[in-house]
């Protein structure tokens, strides 16, 4: 995982996540608590990562290669 690109990078697992756990809930095998909580995470990790794409907040500039920036989003 390219550290310049972590926020794009757990985007894209937070894809792949819930389109698995989609396969899962079509399947008909059973959707877990964990599952659900597992969605709503992903699913709020890519909303405000959107929000933070359309307000600027979070560009390649905002995140250099050493990660010097303390700012955290949760």
């Amino acid at each position: 995982m390219l550290q310049d690109n972590w926020l794009g990078n757990v985007g894209h697992m937070c894809s792949s996540t819930l389109e698995s756990l989609n396969i899962k809930a079509e399947s008909g095998r059973g959707f877990t608590d964990d599952d659900k909580l597992l969605r709503d995470v992903c699913l709020g990790y890519l909303y405000m990562l959107s929000l933070c794409n359309q307000e600027g907040i979070v560009s390649d500039s905002t995140l250099p290669n050493n990660l010097t920036n303390n700012r955290t989003i949760h």
